[in-house]
């Protein structure tokens, strides 16, 4: 059983937005550690303007503040800035022929082939299979994500291939 698709900007846009915030590694520093960042640098800057007597100590907690203030906005900003540098890249990554990707489901392994490279990935490798909306996800135990769209597929059944292969990695128990 096979599968092609091309993938599309907007496909790995909101897969990298969704994992990144939601993946469960990081999560709350990746969600609060900017804004957390930027309000302690804030929190600092007004401190040390309002205790602190020496001139020294003031001007190096002001500038710690900033330094603190600069580091959160980045952290905050740091999943616009991948996304951007991709979206500069767009035609290279995702226009050109060699962006189609082929997943085949073989009898021990996932075949992937994608710009020009394949990978056989065990099924024994294939952690769960977790549906959304507009795809489905394939995880895998070294943390892996396989996108297959449900929609504009070039070749092949999403709602079969999956189907298949929850069989192949699940199998239903047999009753005694």
């Amino acid at each position: 059983m096979r599968l092609s698709y091309r993938p599309t900007f907007a496909h790995f846009t909101d897969n990298y937005l969704a994992t990144h915030f939601s993946s469960g590694v990081q999560t709350l520093r990746r969600l609060a550690g900017g804004p957390i960042l930027i309000v302690a640098g804030s929190l600092l800057i007004i401190a040390a303007r309002t205790w602190m007597a020496s001139l020294w100590l003031r001007l190096l907690s002001i500038g710690l503040g900033v330094l603190l203030i600069v580091i959160g906005a980045f952290v905050f900003a740091m999943p616009l800035i991948n996304i951007f540098l991709v979206w500069l890249r767009r035609d290279q990554l995702f226009g050109d022929e060699q962006s189609v990707t082929t997943i085949e489901l073989l009898a021990g392994h996932l075949k992937i082939t994608e710009r020009g490279e394949t990978v056989k990935l065990p099924l024994a490798q294939i952690q769960s299979v977790q549906h959304r909306a507009a795809s489905t996800w394939i995880l895998t135990r070294s943390d892996t994500l396989i996108y297959v769209p449900r929609q504009n597929l070039l070749s092949g059944d999403h709602d079969q291939f999956i189907a298949a292969l929850e069989e192949k990695i699940a199998p239903p128990e047999t009753q005694e």
